[in-house]
């Protein structure tokens, strides 16, 4: 079982129904990040969208039904999630269906 090497510090990033602005993470190692661990607090479902850059990201969605284009979180959590972003250069917008604190660590498997 691999285990999660810590990157950078743990964002917090307070969610209401409009989005957020685009939040660049950094590494605080001179390890290259390229995963983030997330967990949302709160009782309201949060979507995050990524990118390489601040400009040009996706506004992210919470679909009511089908698909919105966004990684969607559920509310509640108690473990982190962590995502491949496939890149160094991670952004993040989130919105939330509710309040919530979305927590957010760069992280890399050991």
């Amino acid at each position: 079982m691999n285990s999660l090497k810590i990157l950078s510090p743990t964002y917090a990033l307070s969610l209401t129904t409009s989005a957020s602005s685009a939040l660049q993470l950094v590494p605080n190692t001179p390890t290259r990040a390229y995963r983030v661990a997330l967990v949302n607090t709160g009782t309201g479902t949060a979507a995050i969208t990524f990118g390489t850059t601040s400009s040009n990201m996706a506004t992210p969605a919470i679909a009511s039904t089908g698909t919105g284009g966004s990684f969607v979180l559920p509310p509640g959590m108690i473990m982190p999630l962590v995502i491949d972003c496939g890149s160094p250069d991670i952004y993040v917008k989130a919105i939330s269906s509710g309040t919530n604190v979305l927590y957010m660590t760069l992280v890399a498997t050991e």
